[in-house]
């Protein structure tokens, strides 16, 4: 039996000479050079940003695009006579990231400031994961591709963003959040804000206090607080932190962690300046880390306060007996942070006379820091040494001691350089909360056993 036939039917067109000829579908891209200037720049593309008042130029990814909004081109009309035409035009401006640079450089820039053509410039790409895998760091990155706000205000500084933060959906329409410098309350409007501030009570962080020091004219005072009792404040101070910390988790719960919140002492009250936290637990593990975040607000940087906050967690690590390390990944500005205060306490240790022969174990134990640490401070001050004889042994020269010592009495005798010292044991007023919980259970037990 002949087998069946089966009729397609086929979707060509037939050309005038008879023979058939396939159906193209009609793809519709966007393109690079848009021959009408109303039409946007495609996302991907590979462009050159110039600088405003400036010659630079970078190469620039193209992330996000964004329509103008009304009020936008309103003020674009009004400034016609110092507009360009494709400025009025183009009604698009476009998110950039500026290839090889960190992403805190991304920015929203116009259309006037984008170039088709540019010069071959070198770039150097890092490729640093920050601890995650590839797929992780391309997740992290497609979610937090945008900043979604643009700007905060604490007080009365009001601060650039750099990166994204997961603010509640209902805040992501305000391009400027407003702070309450105290309970840390966040706003999208300022007339909420200054309504607020009429009823807030608070002066200062809802914790105990467990240092204060006045030094270079200024007075600070920190605090500890406890991420299970204030979950709120917590919380807040986390999403403050997202903005200007990339490759951070952001927990919702806080419960596990102990927040340790530096504030400056004005006539107001007590105004955050910075802070680190870690978690309850690390107190039972012998090498845990002594830090899990580290900020300070950009606002306040330059003056002392990320070595003061480094400084007082390793004073802490003492108190608790154990050496401690910060949770990596670490952002690049804080790896410079305490690369300086790892040179500087070193340093220290090896120009006192008294500690002509000593051991990276000895240097540990006086400092809190790790072996890990403590071998790669030495060898970028290069004061290691092998000898055949006796082994790797710790020299240090007079001139690398005597520049250590020149520049801590420039800072101490500049008096006008608003500046804080890193922090003095003899005024820390703190014992472990592990302790607590021991000490409170202890005190309960009594209790029955007396009742």
């Amino acid at each position: 039996m002949p087998r069946a036939k089966k009729v397609l039917k086929r979707k060509h067109k037939k050309t005038p000479s008879g023979s058939f000829k396939k159906e193209k579908k009609d793809e519709i891209k966007e393109q690079l050079f848009p021959d009408d200037i109303t039409k946007p720049i495609p996302i991907g593309a590979q462009l050159w940003l110039v600088h405003p008042n400036s010659t630079n130029i970078d190469i620039v990814k193209i992330v996000e695009r964004r329509s103008y909004t009304e009020e936008d081109i309103k003020e674009l009309k009004s400034k016609s006579a110092s507009s360009s035409t494709e400025s009025k035009q183009h009604r698009w401006e476009y998110y950039v990231h500026l290839v090889g640079k960190d992403r805190r450089m991304d920015r929203w820039v116009p259309y006037t400031r984008i170039r088709f053509t540019g010069p071959d410039i070198k770039i150097e790409l890092h490729h640093d994961n920050h601890g995650f895998d590839e797929q992780q760091l391309k997740n992290h990155e497609e979610a937090t591709k945008v900043r979604n706000v643009d700007q905060i205000q604490i007080g009365p500084h009001v601060m650039d963003t750099w990166y994204f933060s997961p603010f509640p959906i209902e805040y992501t329409k305000y391009r400027k959040l407003y702070f309450c410098e105290f309970c840390l309350s966040f706003f999208g409007l300022k007339s909420e804000l200054r309504r607020h501030c009429r009823r807030c009570k608070w002066t200062h962080p809802p914790g105990n206090e467990i240092y204060r020091s006045k030094d270079q004219g200024i007075e600070v005072a920190m605090f500890e607080v406890d991420g299970g009792k204030e979950i709120i404040y917590t919380q807040n101070i986390c999403y403050i932190a997202k903005l200007f910390l990339d490759h951070k988790t952001l927990w919702e719960d806080t419960t596990p962690f102990l927040f340790y919140v530096l504030t400056e002492v004005t006539s107001r009250g007590c105004c955050v300046v910075g802070y680190f936290s870690k978690e309850k637990s690390s107190e039972l593990v012998p090498h845990g880390n002594n830090v899990a975040c580290i900020l300070t607000l950009p606002c306040h940087q330059r003056k002392g306060f990320g070595k003061f906050l480094i400084s007082l967690s390793y004073e802490l690590s003492k108190i608790e007996g154990k050496t401690g390390a910060p949770e990596e990944p670490i952002s690049d500005l804080g790896q410079q942070a305490y690369n300086s205060y790892w040179k500087g306490v070193v340093l220290d240790i090896l120009s006192n006379p008294k500690c002509k022969e000593i051991t990276i174990s000895q240097i540990s134990k006086l400092t809190s820091m790790t072996y890990k640490h403590i071998e790669q401070t030495l060898k970028a001050l290069d004061v290691i040494q092998y000898d055949s004889a006796e082994g790797y042994q710790i020299s240090i020269p007079n001139s690398l001691v005597k520049a250590h010592k020149d520049k801590k009495r420039r800072i101490a005798a500049d008096k006008k350089r608003v500046y804080v010292r890193p922090c003095d044991p003899k005024k820390v007023r703190w014992y472990p909360h592990h302790a607590r919980l021991l000490y409170k259970r202890a005190r309960q037990k009594a209790a029955q056993l007396t009742g």
